[in-house]
């Protein structure tokens, strides 16, 4: 207190708020890190709680202060007896511009974290990096604009800080009379040229604030190339003469894997009850939005914790809520690659590549990078930021990304998703070609049945958070069992049926009879028949084991496909009309058919073992 004595209310001023604002930054950010993850009432009650210093009047929060650190007060009785007196002291102004500085620096930083993508540090655990790596290498990074502008506002906040001052630090010349409290006595006394000094230096130095707060937002809006950082104990360039990756021929021979596990999380009125053992290493998941497919990959990444249940992955128990075995991401081996690539925006493509390598030695850890960016082409954009990559060269970086560390297992949530059709085709091949070369067993999730067909060699179907089906990628396919399994495949022509007998029936949305060659279960409630099994013709294709007579009522024409909407002749007409069954061809074979197609007649043909009896 008695360092304080004696100074200019600008010296005071500047060096009170200073400290307030490094006192109370740790503490703000600690607050919007927590606040950032809460929802509902629990959020809204911290934010009133938090930002109440920022609503109340000073001189009320002065006043409550001052019964709360006073010589009497519940707080300033014991720092009395151990002979600390905040009020009417130095240490009271410091306390008053951090109350005023509190809010601003936590509302601006809780801001800053909303925007950060919270894939990038699921991501960051699932490389092997640990809370404060995760901290310090991507979130403090990213958020450091939004940090900036808030310890310049809170900084201009605490210098203007008046009643709060006055009520707990008193007018104190030399000691408490910052400078709000020096014009405010020198306007009482009628000294205005002083007022007008003490004014002037407040305004000139809220103003730098001001162009601070405005250079760190402006900063903050071009993320990956402002403010950028190296990357981490990587030499760059790279060595233009890289390892290359093996060959197809010298594919990386597959170790032996085995995922196990029962979890069990409810969330609100979806309950997820999920139960796998399997050996495949290379599975695809399917189900429509909302079954769970993207919680079942979080859950087993470590990233979201199950209620029940536990995890096993090639021996090694991950999870387990009887025993209380909780690894957490960066201990799982399991690496994550999201929709969007979540690449680190204010790292290089080979800093990227280089995350989940810290623990290798620099120059193993430079050869792997190097490899694998020669792998998906991206050697010379070593020393480009995510910003200046397209959006297929992003996937590939990310790729890289999660492949360089050898995971024990690679979460794919549905990767190419944002691609075109053409881009999406190619990484399609490039990511065939790498799991194949690589052998890292992958669980895929994926609304794509031609991408999960491509890439895996079995398929889980769920829906609900509950499996429907899982087998190998055929059996699965020209075997669904379910109406709904049948639809998540790409079937387009189901229809419930009557029985006509032990081997026939009828598909009441077609109003057309059907012929199995075995006696139907008593399950079987629904038939379906793929688009694309289905043939369109002037006269029965040989070998079929169905045929109708058919009239076109409407055609769909693409540039390499053209879908064909039939009814059969035989259809009776009643009061609801039959449904059209759907017939993919391609144009070729549709420009075939010639002026039949217009006129008719044609024949629809169903291939034998083409027809799906479904429950």
């Amino acid at each position: 207190m008695e360092a304080a004595q004696g100074l200019s209310p600008l010296v005071l001023s500047l060096r009170s708020a200073a400290l307030a604002v490094l006192l109370v930054t740790p503490a703000a950010f600690l607050a919007a890190d927590r606040v950032r993850r809460w929802r509902g009432s629990r959020r809204a009650a911290a934010d009133l709680l938090l930002l109440s210093p920022l609503v109340l009047p000073p001189t009320v929060l002065g006043f409550v202060l001052l019964q709360l650190l006073g010589r009497y007060g519940p707080l300033g009785e014991p720092l009395a007896r151990l002979g600390l007196e905040l009020v009417f002291s130095w240490p009271a102004t410091v306390l008053s511009a951090a109350m005023a500085a509190f809010p601003l620096i936590y509302r601006t930083l809780l801001a800053a974290l909303e925007q950060l993508d919270p894939g990038l540090e699921a991501v960051a655990r699932s490389l092997g990096a640990g809370p404060w790596r995760v901290w310090r290498r991507i979130t403090l990074p990213l958020v450091l604009p939004g940090l900036g502008a808030g310890l310049s506002l809170g900084y201009a906040r605490a210098l203007g800080e008046f009643g709060t001052t006055l009520m707990l630090a008193g007018n104190i010349p030399g000691r408490t009379q910052t400078l709000p409290l020096a014009i405010y006595a020198a306007v009482d006394a009628g000294d205005l040229p002083q007022a007008w000094v003490w004014t002037g230096q407040v305004l000139l130095l809220n103003g730098l604030c001001l162009a601070l707060v405005q250079l760190f937002l402006s900063r903050g809006r071009r993320p990956g190339l402002e403010g950028a950082t190296a990357p981490e104990s990587l030499p760059v360039p790279l060595p233009p003469a890289a390892p290359a990756i093996p060959a197809a021929s010298t594919a990386v021979a597959p170790g032996p894997f085995a995922l196990r596990f029962e979890l069990h999380r409810r969330h609100g009125g979806f309950r997820f009850h999920l139960a796998l053992d399997t050996a495949c290493r290379r599975l695809a998941i399917l189900g429509p939005s909302g079954a769970g497919k993207s919680l079942l990959l979080r859950l087993l990444a470590g990233l979201e914790r199950p209620q029940a249940g536990w995890i096993e992955l090639n021996g090694r128990v991950l999870f387990d809520a009887e025993r209380g075995i909780d690894l957490p991401p960066e201990r799982r081996r399991i690496a994550v690659m999201l929709q969007h690539d979540a690449l680190f925006p204010h790292l290089s493509v080979a800093a990227n590549v280089a995350f989940g390598l810290a623990h290798l030695p620099p120059a193993e850890r430079q050869a792997r990078v190097a490899a694998q960016l020669a792998a998906v082409g991206l050697l010379e954009q070593a020393r480009h930021y995510p910003a200046q990559l397209s959006g297929g060269q992003q996937q590939r970086a990310a790729l890289a990304r999660a492949l360089v560390t050898e995971p024990d297992l690679l979460l794919l949530d549905e990767p190419l998703s944002s691609q075109d059709a053409h881009r999406r085709r190619r990484l399609q091949q490039l990511m065939e070609d790498l799991l194949a070369r690589s052998a890292v067993p992958t669980l895929l999730v994926t609304h794509d049945m031609e991408e999960a067909y491509r890439l895996c060699e079995e398929l889980l179907v769920i829906d609900r958070g509950a499996r429907l089906r899982q087998g190998p990628r055929w059996e699965v396919f020209e075997r669904p069992g379910a109406v709904a399994v049948a639809r998540l495949t790409g079937c387009k022509n189901i229809s419930a049926v009557q029985r006509l007998g032990p081997t026939r029936l009828r598909a009441l949305a077609w109003g057309m009879d059907l012929e199995t060659p075995e006696p139907l279960e008593a399950s079987i409630s629904h038939v379906g028949m793929r688009a694309h099994h289905l043939e369109l013709a002037t006269a029965p294709v040989p070998g079929a084991s169905h045929h109708w007579p058919c009239r076109v009522v409407r055609v769909s024409e693409g540039p390499l496909h053209v879908t064909v909407f039939v009814v059969p002749e035989a259809a009776p007409l009643g009061a609801v009309p039959p449904q059209p069954i759907l017939v993919e061809l391609r144009r070729r074979a549709w420009k075939a058919l010639g002026p039949a197609a217009a006129t008719g007649p044609l024949v629809l043909s169903l291939p034998v073992g083409c027809l799906l009896t479904l429950q």
